[in-house]
C-alpha cells in the first residue's frame, strides 16, 4: 500500500492534470503493487531550495510495505525520475526521492485494505 507524497516549488498550473494518477500507476507499476492499493498526494506551490537554487524541483516520499532496501532501491529511482522529469519538464538533478519503508501497523486502514 504504497503512501507517496510528492512535494515541489512548481505552480499548480505547471503541473499536468491527473499527475497523481500517472504517477501512482508509474509507481505502482515501478515497485510491483496494485493500482487499487496506491495512495498519492501532490502538493504544488511550495518554496523549495535543491542545489543551491530555489529552480524548479522536486521530492518524493514513498513509504511502502516490503519493497525497500539497499539492494532494489537503485533499481526504483531510474523509471521514477525519468517519469518526473518528462511529466514536470525539470531536470533529474533537481528530483530526490526518499524511500521509506513501513508496516502494515504504522497505516491505519478500515479493511479491506
Amino acid at each position: 500500500m504504497p503512501l507517496c507524497l510528492m512535494y515541489t516549488n512548481l505552480k499548480d498550473s505547471e503541473v499536468p492534470g491527473g499527475l497523481e494518477v500517472t504517477l501512482a500507476e508509474t509507481i505502482a507499476k515501478t515497485l510491483g503493487k496494485p493500482m487499487q492499493k496506491m495512495t498519492v498526494t501532490v502538493q504544488t506551490g511550495l518554496r523549495m531550495y535543491r542545489l543551491e537554487s530555489r529552480a524548479p524541483a522536486c521530492f518524493l516520499q514513498i513509504h511502502s510495505i516490503d519493497v525497500f532496501d539497499k539492494d532494489r532501491n537503485s533499481a526504483y529511482t531510474k523509471p521514477i525520475i525519468d517519469f518526473l522529469k518528462n511529466a514536470l519538464n525539470i531536470e533529474g538533478n533537481r528530483i530526490v526521492i526518499q524511500y521509506l519503508p513501513i508496516h502494515l501497523h504504522d497505516v491505519g486502514l478500515e479493511k479491506p485494505y
